[in-house]
């Protein structure tokens, strides 16, 4: 909970709700915050408890010694989860968090809990996240990593993903439940102008690979042609690795490309949206593209790659937005500025994508959170 990531912020807002109406007591249990603020403020109605285990720390030591402090710390980490749950002693149990050996904690709690799995990277992009591997010793390891990752989601009571088409890529029925993400945040009209141009498109993501800003950058250099007078604001945390802050730096600066502008992640998401006039997502995967609903109910028309999951599913092709096949750096390209040259359609896909948006406001979403609590047969869930 140190991350201004989208799961960070829906997480915090939906801990808030349930604990606000009264209905649940809810826990938040964190493993590595040791007194740091939170990224965005909890209700004082939710219950934190930090069990400060460096573990995840651990898992970044190389050498010969990172195998037997992993073994050691990882037995430890369970050991500390499962005191931890098994003290409160709750009746449902959400692991949020995508690491194995958090999963396997939650299975090993030995109380009469039913556990759930909320899936916020995307079945497909355990996989697709490879890709970026050239190494194949290190391709082998992941490749077995994200297949134990994969058993272990497996075996949960329940899993909650966030777009249909993954329901049905997991081929589990019924132990599958499709909830969106919902708003943190919704706009006022007064708020919103949709007629005052910024010449500004705008992206918010980690500078990783998933996120594709190297492609996007790679299209805005063809924008830049036609449309200098534009400039491309991205906003995020800088992750290591392929497609990484300092990889687009250079890039940037090689390519002589002056109107790309990398900041860092903001905790005034909505402020940007909202100085913008388009919205631009080029991941190469997702699970639901939170980003997309919040630049929408800010008034922004969105061009975005349709990779797995999430654009199909929220943006309506023509209507709120544009939709380009995955990968196709010429096509966004075009897509982009195809709105910048088309002041009419722009205007109207805004307020379209405006009006589109308010189906994912907590008053429709939170609906869906208490009907499947309900559905569990449980007296007072409890979320962790």
């Amino acid at each position: 909970m140190k991350s201004l990531n989208g799961v960070e912020r829906v997480l915090s807002q939906r801990l808030n709700l349930l604990a606000d109406s009264g209905l649940y007591d809810v826990y938040l249990i964190t493993c590595n915050q040791y007194g740091a603020p939170l990224s965005f403020p909890i209700s004082e109605k939710v219950h934190h408890i930090d069990l400060s285990t460096r573990f995840l720390l651990r898992c970044s030591y190389h050498g010969l010694f990172q195998y037997f402090d992993r073994f050691v710390s990882k037995r430890k980490y369970i050991k500390a989860i499962c005191r931890c749950l098994e003290s409160i002693s709750p009746d449902v149990i959400t692991c949020v968090d995508q690491h194995v050996a958090d999963l396997e904690a939650v299975m090993k709690v030995k109380v009469d809990a039913v556990k759930v799995v909320e899936c916020h990277s995307g079945r497909a992009a355990y996989f697709s996240n490879l890709k970026k591997m050239n190494h194949t010793y290190r391709f082998y390891l992941g490749s077995r990593l994200k297949s134990k990752l994969v058993r272990a989601i497996e075996r949960f009571d329940k899993v909650v993903v966030m777009t249909e088409a993954e329901k049905y890529d997991w081929h589990m029925d019924e132990r599958v439940v499709c909830i969106p993400n919902m708003l943190a945040y919704y706009p006022d009209d007064d708020a919103i102008c949709v007629h005052e141009s910024r010449c500004q498109v705008i992206s918010i993501g980690r500078y990783a690979y998933q996120k594709g800003y190297d492609m996007l950058i790679e299209a805005w250099k063809l924008v830049q042609r036609r449309h200098p007078q534009w400039k491309l604001h991205t906003y995020g945390s800088c992750d290591d690795g392929a497609g990484g802050y300092e990889q687009l730096k250079d890039t940037i600066e090689k390519c002589h490309i002056p109107n790309v502008f990398l900041h860092t992640a903001t905790t005034d998401v909505f402020g940007q949206y909202m100085q913008s006039d388009l919205y631009v997502m080029s991941s190469r995967f997702e699970s639901f593209g939170l980003v997309l609903i919040e630049a929408m109910s800010c008034g922004l028309p969105v061009v975005s790659f349709d990779c797995k999951y999430g654009p199909s599913s929220i943006v309506d092709d023509g209507y709120t937005g544009l939709l380009v096949p995955v990968n196709q750096v010429a096509q966004l390209a075009e897509a982009i500025c195809s709105l910048i040259e088309n002041d009419d359609r722009r205007r109207e896909m805004a307020i379209n994508a405006r009006r589109e948006s308010a189906k994912y406001h907590p008053d429709h979403i939170m609906p869906r959170w208490h009907a499947f609590y309900e559905s569990l047969g449980k007296g007072r869930p409890i979320g962790s």
